[in-house]
This record gives structure tokens, sequence and C-alpha cells, in this order.
């Protein structure tokens, strides 16, 4: 009796241990999907970056990971800005008048380096100890 729940709670602990392998190794997979996504998007700015950027910034990720809110909240924020970046060159590009055209060439330079402000901050959080958001 006493060998079967040593092996039982032996079975336990393995399954649990893997269980936790598996999660982390998920979060790491979906952060360094992120990051890569990012810089695709940031290397060539399009419709179809831009929906890679969003499906992978909507990651969830465990608690196993330090700073998982904040970074899946930046992550969010980077999307967000990005998806912002592209309506406004879009907007650029059809614009005739040139004042109004400058006008939204600085609103888009504005909120690249708002972007790119963001992405810092994600790849801060990564590198921070934990809880330091």
């Amino acid at each position: 009796m006493r060998k079967a729940l040593t092996l039982g709670a032996a079975a336990v602990l393995v399954l649990g241990a893997a269980f936790v392998y598996a999660m982390a190794r998920h979060d790491v997979r979906a952060l360094s999907d992120f990051a890569a996504s990012y810089e695709q998007f940031d290397k060539a700015v399009s419709e179809q970056t831009l929906n890679d950027l969003r499906v992978k910034s909507a990651m969830q990720i465990s608690s196993l990971t330090k700073n998982d809110g904040s970074m899946m909240k930046v992550a969010r924020e980077v999307s967000e800005l990005a998806a912002s970046e592209v309506s406004l060159m879009k907007a650029s590009r059809l614009e005739k008048d040139s004042e109004a055209a400058f006008e939204l060439n600085a609103r888009l330079t504005a909120l690249q380096l708002e972007r790119k402000a963001a992405y810092a901050r994600f790849q801060r959080l990564l590198a921070a100890p934990p809880n330091s958001d």
C-alpha cells in the first residue's frame, strides 16, 4: 500500500513538472513569436505584417513568466500603435494638400517613435526582475 502511494505521488510530481515545463515552453515561444513579428513589421510596414503582429500580440502567457501581465499589456499597446501607424500611412498617401500631408507625416513620425518606445518597454520587461513594471 505504501509503495502504491509513493508511486502515485511520484507520478503526480512528474505530471506536474511536465505541465509546468509545457507552460514555460509555450510562454517562450509566444514571446519570441511576438518579437519576430514586431521585427518584421518594423522592417516592412504593411497590412500583412500588421495582421501578423496583431495575432501575435494577443498572446496569453502564464504567471510562470516574470512581468507576464505587463508584457501582455505592452504587446497589445505596440499592436494598437502599429495599427494607427498603418492608418496614418494610408491617409498621408491619399492626401493631396501638401500642408495637410506634412502634418500627417509629422504625426506619423511621432507615432513611430511612440511604437518603438513601447517595444523598448516590452524588451526591458523581458530582461527586468519580476514585477518591476
